[in-house]
């Protein structure tokens, strides 16, 4: 069967563009939850889940047919084009972020650039032109941050107001487009400097800073990169399939543990949200020192504390607390293999018959098996931690691999995704 012509492709994406458009709308309609808006004070998230439901799958059809659409309209030569300066979008957001031009623009109402030009050197104390930020602002306008309803006027979009409003999402895009854009930058250099490196400490991070950490080292070297990856984080936990409630709380049978320990190789609200709903679960939280502040010990509610433990320890040490399971949440796939076995090796001396090893992360799929966003999210993620750690997401037998080469007492049991989550879980059960 020969594949249909462009322009029949085109009406073919059209149609499909207006019944999913229907399936969504009615659902809001029906739940009257409205949608989300580029304008101030409206919706920012779109309320239908990972679930397997209609309106979830017209909404993921949508986004791919439209894209398409967009890109046959546009055509091969000018999207290649298109593909190539599209560092431009992290510059003009990346000038945002640093000058704090959000928080300088009014909540509600405009400001002239002129005057905001002058507010940007009274609250972050940075100069940047008028004419600076007109070309600047209006690249960025054209990704719907800022909108100009009046000629030499700024005002918020819903989208650049989050970035005022919300410091979760002001810490994810200081993380990416200020501290991680110079080493996207430097990968490839990375690759030819050192082809097959498996090693942290020779990533796009190393060159762009010209210094010799591994980068989570390297985080706790600047108190304020730290926690603008903590927060960065925590929003990607947040984000729509990552909600630690859907994927982590509801995605594992934690009451069949009974009354036990978990040790928790993470930050810590990953813990506090499965203890408040599970209360016959204790948890010992454990971080390196560096990753420990004031404002993460006094994140553990009060009525928790007896019961979420935040303590140090380095995870490549050799464990010291002897627990039913080990939990280790968007941590294995930031080392590569040749360190993900040295950390189940370092549980070895920790484990009991039949404690658990419990992996909530990234399962790469195969090619073209999830929708355009999906899999648009999981390939860009892979990118992220080439980037930063010369690592990436493993495939199913990857994960088996993992633990059968650190230690052949491991049996690995499952994997599986849950409903309404983007990360899956793989667990593992020692057996001596």
């Amino acid at each position: 069967m020969s594949s249909p012509s462009s322009i029949e492709r085109m009406e073919q994406l059209s149609a499909l563009i207006s019944e999913k458009t229907i399936v969504l709308t009615d659902f809001l309609a029906s739940k009257e939850p409205d949608a989300p808006s580029l304008s101030v004070d409206e919706l920012a998230d779109l309320s239908v889940f990972p679930d397997g439901n209609e309106p979830f799958e017209a909404r993921a059809e949508l986004i791919k047919a439209t894209r398409e659409l967009h890109d046959i309209v546009l055509g091969p030569r000018e999207s290649l084009r298109a593909l190539a300066w599209g560092s431009t979008d992290q510059l003009s957001l990346q000038a945002v972020w640093e000058f704090k031009i959000a928080e300088a623009v009014p909540t509600n109402g405009s400001i002239t650039f002129d005057d905001l030009s002058a507010k940007i050197k009274e609250c972050a104390g940075k100069t940047i032109l008028p004419f600076q930020l007109r070309i600047l602002l209006r690249h960025a306008m054209t990704n719907q941050v800022f909108c100009e309803p009046q000629k030499g006027t700024v005002a918020h979009t819903q989208i650049s107001r989050l970035l005022a409003t919300n410091p979760k999402s002001n810490a994810w895009v200081g993380f990416l487009t200020g501290d991680l854009f110079p080493a996207f930058a430097n990968v490839v250099n990375v690759m030819k400097r050192w082809p097959g490196s498996q090693e942290p400490s020779e990533t796009g991070v190393n060159i762009a800073y010209s210094q010799d950490l591994p980068f989570y080292d390297f985080l706790q070297l600047d108190k304020g990169r730290a926690m603008r990856y903590s927060r960065a984080i925590e929003s990607h936990g947040s984000s729509e399939g990552t909600e630690i409630s859907h994927g982590v709380v509801d995605g594992y049978p934690w009451a069949n543990l009974g009354d036990a320990t978990v040790v928790d190789g993470n930050l810590g609200y990953v813990s506090v949200a499965i203890a408040e709903a599970f209360p016959r679960l204790k948890f010992v939280v454990q971080d390196t020192k560096g990753m420990r502040s004031a404002e993460t010990l006094g994140s553990v509610p009060q009525s928790l504390r007896n019961r979420v433990e935040l303590t140090i320890h380095d995870f490549f040490d050799v464990q010291p607390v002897v627990a039913e399971a080990y939990l280790f949440r968007h941590v294995f796939h930031s080392f590569t293999d040749k360190y993900s076995i040295k950390i189940l090796q370092s549980l070895v001396p920790a484990l009991r018959k039949g404690a658990r090893i419990l992996i909530n992360d990234g399962m790469l799929p195969e090619p073209g098996t999830l929708s355009y966003v999906n899999e648009r999210r999981i390939r860009t993620l892979d990118i992220v931690m080439l980037t930063v750690t010369n690592s990436g997401e493993r495939v199913l037998d990857g994960w088996k691999d993992l633990f059968r080469n650190a230690d052949p007492r491991y049996k690995f049991l499952r994997a599986w995704k849950p409903a309404r989550s983007q990360l899956w879980f793989i667990e593992a059960e020692w057996d001596p």
